[in-house]
């Protein structure tokens, strides 16, 4: 039975109005009207297949554009008593994000690490001239005729902006690289930002301090840069505010690389302060691996001005907590990262116009009570809980999507009691059913940004993966290792056997060389091997071809010695017949 609400998974906010996308639809509040209007209705099949993940809202809030799992690029035009579809176009690619330039053209990147300018509204075709086959625009992007190709990346790209003076587009992937490029010229380069150890997810630049960019992901830090210059300012650490709140992790993936079964015994140690489920976040039962890092993923930062002080926002997906810090006039200086805790993970969060400090943010009410976290041989990104039914006071918990949260003048975070959007917004939810809301996927970067050891990023030649180190605790929070970092998230140096090392290639020496582990002299012995062993093979070569070579002279020889005997005795028979 249809009668359970999609949960918000996307919130934004213009200069007058909040806008939520549910399934396929999106809802428009408007703050000073206090109305609420919606897209037109679909049924069920096409609320799962076209599910809005990205959403880029105009300034005043009469322009929504958005992306779906069905790769629509729509545009649509807000007025005061509806939402209409303006356009509707085609991507080669899945989104990663969607944004609005300064110039009112839509920017998109997509998963295969390319990132597009389409105008706001279609070019109408040439009817003299042919569009190319699907085929000839996915291996050459710069051939899609709908849109100009600005740039591309080597990696799943996963955000972008564009600078407030229009000249520069920042973008970031899944291998740790901030890349500065020129804009709309964005084929010229500009700079790259490297420092960060992991996947960098959430880009943003305050609005107070056009230089700055803060960025974050998978690492245990926010970085804070001056762009301009390419130069890191500080990091904030991010671990001990979020690893307490994580709920939603990564599926186990079955190991099936020989010789690299990792026992649950040897990783008993560094998860003993943990309990029941947060222990599969560190260890995963003997024939499986979870991927690197710690679970967190930064899904998003943003910042207002509360008094004179920039507050920083942020969360980390499958986490249920929001977190807030003040930038500090003195950027060299750590700030103190402050902490709401709440009672589901976070969807997503954004501050509402023209109230100073408020924060509306949507829930995953559904997880723990229809979905869990997907236990060993289940290859789904999360586990369903069976149910028939539920019952009134379930249902009733279940449309508890929203909470308002206040920031102080010192940053601290605080929760309010009055829940207005909460009967404003909720009954223009599209409905939906039991098991389609146990297997909605709401946590898609947990699954596809952190990567896989053994498999992606240790590159061993053969050999037991090395196990991970003794953990430690810092502020009283569990940090597991990872394996194949020479300092692992929660600051404990990473000592490596010989015989460990031994069974690296070089090129993960390299990486543990240049961050600070000591090797010895296996890299000198290895290049040394080498060319022994290239001078070697010559040698063999040269030997070869001297026995080819004399093998070669005496068949020769033979053949000629064969043809005067033939010779002669031709001549012997011809004087006997005379």
């Amino acid at each position: 039975m249809a009668d359970l609400n999609f949960p918000p998974l996307v919130l934004a906010s213009s200069s007058s109005s909040i806008v939520a996308v549910a399934g396929a639809i999106l809802i428009v509040h408007d703050l000073q009207t206090s109305k609420t209007i919606s897209s037109p209705s679909v049924d069920n099949r096409a609320h799962q297949n076209g599910f809005i993940r990205h959403l880029a809202v105009s300034e005043d809030g009469k322009i929504i554009v958005s992306v779906g799992d069905d790769k629509s690029l729509k545009v649509w035009d807000v007025a005061q008593d509806e939402i209409k579809l303006r356009s509707t176009r085609g991507l080669i690619k899945k989104a990663s994000c969607v944004t609005l330039s300064p110039e009112g053209c839509i920017i998109v990147s997509d998963k295969v690490g390319d990132v597009y300018q389409y105008p706001l509204d279609p070019i109408p075709s040439d009817p003299s001239t042919s569009k190319p086959p699907m085929h000839a625009m996915v291996s050459d992007p710069t051939k899609n005729p709908e849109c100009d190709y600005l740039l591309g990346h080597v990696s799943i790209l996963t955000s972008h902006l564009t600078t407030s003076d229009s000249k520069h587009i920042i973008s970031a992937d899944r291998d740790e690289h901030i890349r500065v490029s020129r804009y709309p010229k964005s084929f010229v380069m500009d700079k790259a930002l490297f420092g960060h150890d992991s996947f960098v997810s959430s880009l943003h630049i305050p609005s107070t301090h056009p230089n700055i960019l803060i960025s974050g992901g998978g690492d245990p830090s926010l970085r804070i840069w001056d762009w301009k210059t390419g130069s890191s300012l500080s990091k904030v650490d991010i671990y001990p505010a979020i690893l307490p709140h994580r709920k939603v992790r990564s599926y186990m993936r079955k190991n099936r690389s020989k010789g690299r079964m990792r026992k649950t015994d040897e990783n008993a140690s560094s998860a003993q302060d943990v309990e029941g489920e947060e222990e599969t976040f560190y260890s995963a039962p003997e024939g499986y691996i979870l991927p690197s890092g710690q679970g967190v993923c930064i899904k998003k930062i943003d910042s207002t001005v509360v008094g004179d002080k920039t507050i920083v926002v942020l969360f980390s997906e499958g986490a249920s907590a929001i977190h807030s810090f003040i930038l500090p006039s003195d950027l060299s200086s750590s700030p103190i990262v402050q902490t709401q805790s709440l009672p589901y993970p976070i969807l997503d969060f954004t501050f509402l116009p023209n109230q100073i400090g408020k924060i509306l943010l949507s829930l995953d009410t559904a997880w723990g009570v229809l979905k869990k976290n997907p236990g060993p041989g289940i290859e789904s990104r999360q586990e369903a809980i069976p149910r028939d039914d539920l019952t009134q006071e379930e249902k009733e918990s279940l449309n508890g999507f929203f909470i308002e949260i206040q920031i102080g003048d010192n940053g601290e975070l605080s929760e309010m009691s009055d829940n207005f959007f909460s009967s404003s917004i909720i009954p223009s939810l599209p409905k939906t059913d039991i098991k389609t809301l146990s297997n909605l996927n709401l946590y898609p970067l947990i699954n596809i940004l952190p990567k896989w050891p053994g498999l992606e990023e240790e590159g061993l030649e053969g050999g037991d993966t090395p196990t991970p180190p003794i953990e430690e605790e810092a502020d009283g929070i569990s940090l597991a290792p990872t394996s194949m970092t020479a300092r692992t998230f929660g600051g404990t140096k990473r000592n490596y056997t010989k015989e460990e090392l031994t069974t690296m290639n070089s090129k993960v020496l390299g990486r543990l060389k240049s961050q600070g582990v000591d090797i010895g002299n296996l890299l000198v012995q290895r290049q040394k091997k080498a060319k022994e062993d290239r001078k070697k093979k010559a040698q063999e070569a040269n030997e070869r071809l001297k026995v080819q070579e004399e093998q070669r002279k005496v068949k020769a020889e033979e053949k000629e010695s064969n043809k005067k005997r033939k010779t002669v005795q031709i001549s012997e028979e011809e004087m006997g017949n005379a």
